[in-house]
């Protein structure tokens, strides 16, 4: 078995040998990074066997959780031909059968499994692009996503929330396209989209980037961060690397060293009706018909709400400082329950509980308010 070894500091792709990199800290002593051993390990020819890790990026030997077995042109970088994907904690568990084209594009039928043994998704690639009927599913065993496709023509008949509420029924429906930093977010018609579209940020549901109109399936216009366009859509209806084994075709180093920490995706909890200032305003709505019935001119002091938005979006577990009007404080948080439910904090696409206060001054007749959301606990 022939191995070709890669010596890399992070940040470093593909280089035969590499010494460490040395950078400097802030006062400008010398920072030694480690090595890091990627190995391609060919053993005829073209065949190869790649380390990868649950991400399907290369990483050390010692830390792979998946062993790729393909042919892979070196120089194009491109796989050719079958391709099988082994856990390497259960040899006889294949997680992804396929081919590709010698050219290096999906070709035929493709089924790939969770490292938990379930059913990931099954169907057929044409040209590296969806072909025919496709099912996906959730790590746990239910449906997430039936659609059928002709090329870049998709039509989405069946889809269903993590929580198992079926939100597609026979191609009608609100439906939502995650594409990494952004989603897609409207309105389907037999499965193809109808009406307005917005594309928004993930870690920010008020930032609309771009909106397109649809009518009867068919692109109308769109305007986005440059200004309009009637050309064709920008939007993906479903994402090929909503299928994680795509990612080992970019032969793209782990960030994350073996035994390193992995860095955990965290959006913060947030008002879907509107920003900042929206919630400001839902906030000031919510407890005003109460602080109509106080004196407020009695108190000049000020006192913090401690509470939680729940995996679900509602505010839980408020208290309020001993020292102040307990009647007041329970006034206030009585009122700020009425409020709609949030968007919950997410941790890798999780929803996650988060901490949050609400400080509330009184001072001369007045009073002002201010809300901040805690650092979401990733060991929670």
């Amino acid at each position: 078995m022939k191995k070709l070894f890669i010596l890399l500091a992070i940040g470093i792709f593909y280089c035969p040998t590499v010494n460490a990199q040395v950078t400097t800290n802030a006062g400008n002593a010398p920072v030694r990074r480690p090595m890091r051993r990627i190995t391609f390990n060919f053993v005829a020819k073209d065949s190869v066997n790649l380390v990868l890790n649950d991400e399907f990026n290369m990483i050390e030997d010692s830390c792979g959780q998946i062993t790729r077995y393909a042919r892979l042109k070196m120089q194009q970088r491109k796989f050719s031909g079958k391709i099988r994907d082994v856990s390497r904690l259960d040899t006889s568990l294949v997680l992804t059968e396929g081919n590709y084209s010698e050219d290096g594009l999906k070709d035929g039928y493709f089924i790939t499994h969770y490292l938990n043994g379930k059913l990931q998704a099954k169907g057929s690639f044409k040209n590296n692009q969806y072909d025919g009927k496709w099912e996906m599913y959730y790590e746990d065993g239910r449906p997430k996503l039936f659609f059928e496709a002709n090329g870049k023509d998709i039509k989405i008949t069946d889809a269903w929330d993590a929580k198992g509420v079926k939100t597609i029924d026979n191609g009608k429906g609100a439906y939502r396209s995650d594409l990494g930093s952004i989603f897609w977010k409207g309105k389907l018609l037999n499965g193809r989209p109808d009406g307005t579209w917005s594309a928004v940020k993930t870690n920010d549901v008020n930032n609309e980037l771009s909106s397109e109109k649809f009518k009867d399936g068919v692109f109308q216009k769109g305007n986005g961060p440059i200004g309009a366009y009637t050309d064709a859509s920008r939007m993906e209806l479903v994402a090929i690397d909503m299928l994680p084994f795509t990612h080992a075709e970019l032969l793209r180093i782990s960030s994350v060293p073996c035994n390193g920490t992995k860095r955990r995706q965290i959006v913060n909890a947030q008002y879907g009706n509107g920003g900042f200032n929206v919630f400001n305003d839902a906030i000031k709505r919510a407890v005003e018909p109460f602080l109509r019935t106080v004196n407020i001119k009695d108190y000049d002091n000020h006192f913090t709400i401690q509470g939680a938005i729940d995996e679900k979006g509602f505010m839980i577990n408020m208290n309020s400082d001993d020292s102040f009007n307990q009647k007041i404080a329970e006034g206030l948080i009585s009122s700020l329950r009425r409020l709609p439910a949030l968007n919950p904090a997410t941790i890798d696409g999780k929803p996650a509980k988060q901490k949050f206060t609400i400080t509330f001054t009184f001072e001369q007749g007045v009073y002002h308010f201010s809300y901040r959301f805690l650092p979401v606990d990733v060991n929670q």
